[in-house]
């Protein structure tokens, strides 16, 4: 945009108006130069300065009011005055063809219609030659649907914007979308015609004409210009996923199918197409179990043509993500770890998804190769003695968490983190007092770290020891997290202790009812002694022999259903 402000326009009333006027152009300038040096702050404060000396000054108001409208992201008063700065420097030079653009711009975007058409007709007037106003009046006038002459005209524009640049895609369509207002088939269907007659070597212009067909209800018609789309160019991935997509839309899955396998095994089709066709694919039957075979088999036939490719190998552990099967998310993610090493959230993802497999051991052997590579990453340290304490490694465990308290990297979050995973160590161990003492340390470090409440107190139930410091750390806990499954089910379990039956019965069953069937042995070992006391035998026995299918190897499982009693010392 011009800098307008540099020379007071008209005549000044007297000598402090042109001080005034001198001195917001010197601000203006200076402002300018913050801007260009990104310092935001700066600019925004001389800019109502200069504003504030020469408010008369549309040039000055304008790039206020742009950055306020900017600001405010389009809504709310400081966007409403900043529009109105924009304004008012339309009205006093609409040929400022750079303002006028960025205020047609505003406008659409907060749904002046009336405005917009005045702008963008106005700068077609004074600019007739350049085709980018031309096209946004043309968009104005086609948005009124119903007005007919304002279709037409919007047809005239775009003709001549079609004759000055030639056939093109952008321009075609816009015109088929007003005659479609119309309601004049034929013209839509005359425009395509000589749209594909004027670019015989393109498929994008068939599979437009596919999409229109479909869009009248044409389907038959529809078919054709796509298969035409993949004879003109058999390398057109778009062409492709268009046939799939209409053998969807028709229910044929046999036809889907085999479109989406001749689009992964062209090898001129670009890979970038080819995931997204896959990509498609994978969202529409993922959830139907009977389908992952066809899924696995295109999958195949993709890492075959690509097995180094990472994004390949992203989609697939994504889809593996997606149907609730971590461990092969997992193993797709160790090959995009050998692709690209260097990369710490790959190496981060893929242990977490071994946690979440619950495979500890891989998690930790991951772990491990990661802190070769970045020695230097505190959370490496904490998650591999995670990983070791659930596979029994418990020396490994403390020489990962005595490194990492070493780091100077350790925030206070980190700490806390560090100090709870070292009590939860020793809670293991059998080291209570030590237990005691390093859960005390991270609650000083982080009085709000709501995993350290919950994990010391339900230490403290499984020890029996202070239940009234157990309930009040685990009802903090639950005040942070309400809807935590874990602390919920560590308070069920402290009022079971207490003896307060119904109580723990009550929180029990939201915890069963938030997990969503993701149900552990001991969370289900939990639920049927409280229904036990609770004197619901048949449905404790139920909740054991669930917890015993899971953990088969727990002798006072076995004893509690078979005896259906709650095994006494």
């Amino acid at each position: 945009m011009a800098v307008g402000a540099l020379m007071a326009k008209g005549h000044r009333s007297s000598w402090q108006d042109e001080a005034d006027a001198r001195k917001a152009d010197y601000i203006f300038l200076e402002a300018q130069r913050y801007k260009a040096a990104e310092q935001n702050d700066a600019y925004y404060a001389l800019m109502k300065a200069a504003y504030e000396l020469s408010p008369e000054e549309t040039s000055i108001a304008f790039d206020l009011g742009f950055y306020e409208f900017v600001l405010s992201g389009g809504n709310g008063k400081m966007a409403d005055r900043g529009y109105r700065m924009m304004e008012s420097h339309f009205i006093a030079d609409p040929a400022d063809y750079y303002g006028s653009i960025l205020f047609g711009n505003a406008s659409d975007r907060i749904g002046n219609r009336d405005k917009s058409l005045e702008v963008w007709r106005k700068l077609h007037e004074l600019y007739p030659e350049k085709t980018d106003a031309a096209i946004r009046l043309a968009d104005a006038l086609e948005s009124r649907s119903l007005d007919s002459a304002m279709q037409r005209e919007a047809i005239d524009i775009l003709d001549k914007v079609s004759k000055a640049e030639g056939p093109s895609l952008a321009i075609t369509s816009r015109k088929a979308s007003a005659y479609m207002n119309l309601r004049d088939t034929l013209s839509v269907k005359a425009e395509i015609r000589k749209f594909i007659d004027e670019t015989p070597a393109s498929p994008d212009s068939r599979v437009f004409a596919g999409d229109v067909y479909m869009a009248i209800g044409q389907p038959d018609s529809a078919l054709a210009f796509y298969t035409d789309a993949s004879r003109v160019d058999p390398a057109s991935g778009l062409a492709y996923y268009k046939l799939a997509e209409y053998y969807k839309s028709v229910s044929d899955s046999v036809g889907y199918d085999r479109e989406v396998f001749n689009a992964l095994s062209l090898p001129d089709v670009d890979l970038e197409t080819k995931l997204e066709i896959l990509t498609e694919y994978v969202r529409t039957l993922y959830d139907d179990l009977q389908q992952q075979p066809r899924i696995n088999d295109l999958f195949t036939t993709l890492i075959d043509l690509y097995p180094h490719e990472p994004d390949v190998h992203n989609l697939y552990s994504s889809y593996f993500v997606a149907i609730d099967d971590p461990e092969s998310a997992a193993q797709q993610q160790e090959y995009v770890i050998d692709a690209n090493p260097s990369d710490l959230n790959v190496w981060k993802r893929t242990i977490a998804l071994y946690f979440n497999a619950g495979n500890y051991e891989k998690a930790y052997q991951t772990a491990l190769r990661a802190i070769e590579l970045f020695p230097d990453d505190v959370n490496l340290y904490l998650t591999a003695g995670e990983a070791a304490v659930m596979v029994n490694k418990y020396e490994e465990a403390q020489t990962m968490y005595d490194t990492a308290s070493k780091s100077e990297r350790l925030d206070i979050l980190l700490k806390s983190q560090l100090l709870t995973s070292q009590g939860d160590l020793q809670s293991k161990l059998g080291n209570l007092d030590r237990a005691i003492e390093l859960y005390d340390s991270a609650l000083t470090v982080n009085p709000l770290n709501a995993m350290t409440m919950n994990n010391y107190a339900y230490f403290l139930a499984c020890a029996d020891r202070d239940l009234d410091k157990a309930e009040s750390l685990s009802k903090r806990s639950l005040d942070i997290a309400p809807d935590n499954t874990s602390s919920l089910d560590t308070y069920a379990w402290i009022q079971f202790k207490l003896r307060n039956y119904a109580i723990a019965k009550e929180y029990i069953d939201r915890t069963i009812e938030l997990s969503e069937g993701d149900l552990s042995a001991e969370l289900l070992e939990h639920a049927g002694d409280i229904y036990y006391m609770n004197d619901l035998i048949d449905e404790a026995v139920d909740f054991w022999k669930m917890a015993h299918e899971i953990d088969t190897e727990n002798t006072g499982l076995s004893y509690k259903i078979k005896h259906k009693t709650i095994k006494t010392k």
